[in-house]
């Protein structure tokens, strides 16, 4: 039997690594392309933050002072409600790195209009002034008043006067400083520039007497006016016991009205508070150091909110005194009076503001001068400012049930509608 031989195959070895190596390669490939792909990515991602990052700087970077900015602009905006858009660019421009702010730059642009839309106002400026208001006319006018038929002439009600309030703001008029529209030069007082939005019309504003003597504070008025936690309120008596109240006087009731209506305060000014002296000042009686120094306190918080002062005399008496039978004696002993006991606490002034308006002559009225006293208040309607052997005397108009009577047409042409004001429970 013939013996067959297998020939064995050759193995081949090319192909054997070949293989593999083509595997390696293809992994090799897959990873470098993945890895390029990752690495793009990665670029990617890595661009994206960086992109964030400077945008997020470029943000924090334009946002950094808007606490500034905010409490700038809030700032500005309160002194520009009252007028005074001078003071409200100077607030804006006092910080250089928020100059380029748009909101800066727009509020600029509105208080620089709002400057050069302001117009002269060369009319007469009227003075009007106010005594001590009626809480109750109820009592007041009722028959255990003391004295029913003076306080319904020379007195307004609360309910009156917020009224008025009213009435003046829809109007258009604006509470002015006196030393805003007139300085004292060459021994006179002359009228200053005033300029105001158009429509708008400036007047003075004053209160006679503020002493609050008896027995008013037991015929429906207040006691007088007292601090609490920094603010004015005044103090009421009641069968129940004295409480406080904003809502008992001119002078907190006018605080609150300008908290809702800042545009009826040119530049924050506030009126005159003539103050007499022979029942004390502000509802003090002055008897002892504690009642002096409370006094002075308030004196403090009114200069602080923008009221100024003026002698309204000591004794506030005729005869002798502020009348056709005046006696320079008498009006230079009360004066020295109301320097020491009422001065000393409501400091320097040279506004003198008549008992019953009377017009001092002669040797009276230099007593007045001699005492320093350049500006002189009496009650006119319809005068001006005038004057009179070197004195300077100034108008006022005076708001009462008696000017409210017999004077309605003149107050409803120039002030306010008398009919819409008057109180029902007024006789």
């Amino acid at each position: 039997m013939k013996t067959v031989h297998r020939k064995r195959r050759r193995i081949r070895w090319g192909r054997v690594f070949l293989i593999p190596a083509l595997i390696l390669f293809l992994v090799f490939a897959l990873m470098t392309l993945k890895y390029s792909q990752d690495q793009k990515i990665l670029q990617e991602i890595n661009d994206k933050i960086v992109e964030m990052q400077n945008q997020l700087e470029e943000y924090l970077n334009s946002h950094k002072d808007d606490a500034l900015i905010e409490k700038t602009i809030i700032e500005a905006n309160a002194m520009g409600e009252g007028y005074a858009y001078e003071e409200a660019l100077a607030i804006l421009r006092q910080e250089p790195k928020i100059q380029d702010d748009p909101r800066i730059k727009d509020r600029i642009a509105y208080f620089q209009n709002a400057i050069d839309s302001l117009v002269n106002y060369d009319s007469p400026v009227r003075h009007l002034f106010f005594h001590n208001l009626i809480i109750d006319p109820s009592i007041a006018f009722g028959e255990g008043s003391h004295n029913a038929a003076g306080y319904n002439s020379w007195n307004i009600t609360v309910y009156e006067f917020k009224r008025i309030l009213e009435e003046m703001y829809a109007r258009g008029f604006v509470v002015v400083d006196f030393y805003d529209v007139y300085e004292y030069k060459d021994g006179k007082y002359i009228r200053k520039p005033l300029k105001l939005p158009e429509g708008k019309i400036p007047f003075i504003f004053s209160i006679d007497d503020m002493s609050y003597p008896d027995p008013k504070p037991a015929d429906g008025f207040a006691r007088g006016l007292t601090l609490k936690n920094g603010e004015i309120y005044t103090r009421v008596e009641t069968k129940d016991g004295e409480i406080l109240t904003k809502d008992g006087d001119i002078v907190p009731i006018l605080e609150i009205f300008l908290e809702a209506h800042p545009d009826f305060s040119y530049k924050s000014a506030r009126g005159i508070l003539a103050l007499s002296g022979h029942a004390g000042t502000l509802g003090f009686r002055l008897t002892n150091n504690d009642e002096i120094e409370a006094a002075t306190q308030v004196v403090e918080a009114l200069k602080s909110k923008g009221w100024i002062f003026a002698n309204h005399s000591y004794s506030h008496a005729d005869g002798a005194y502020y009348s056709s039978s005046s006696i320079p004696e008498k009006i230079d002993e009360d004066f020295a009076k109301w320097t020491a006991k009422i001065g000393s606490i409501a400091g320097d002034t040279t506004l003198f503001v008549a008992p019953f308006g009377y017009k001092l002559t002669g040797d009276s009225l230099q007593v007045v001068k001699d005492y320093g006293y350049s500006a002189y208040f009496i009650v006119d309607r319809r005068g001006d400012v005038s004057v009179i052997d070197g004195m300077t005397f100034f108008a006022r108009v005076d708001i009462d049930g008696v000017s409210m009577t017999k004077d309605a047409a003149y107050l409803n042409e120039h002030f306010f509608d008398v009919q819409r004001v008057l109180d029902p429970a007024r006789p």
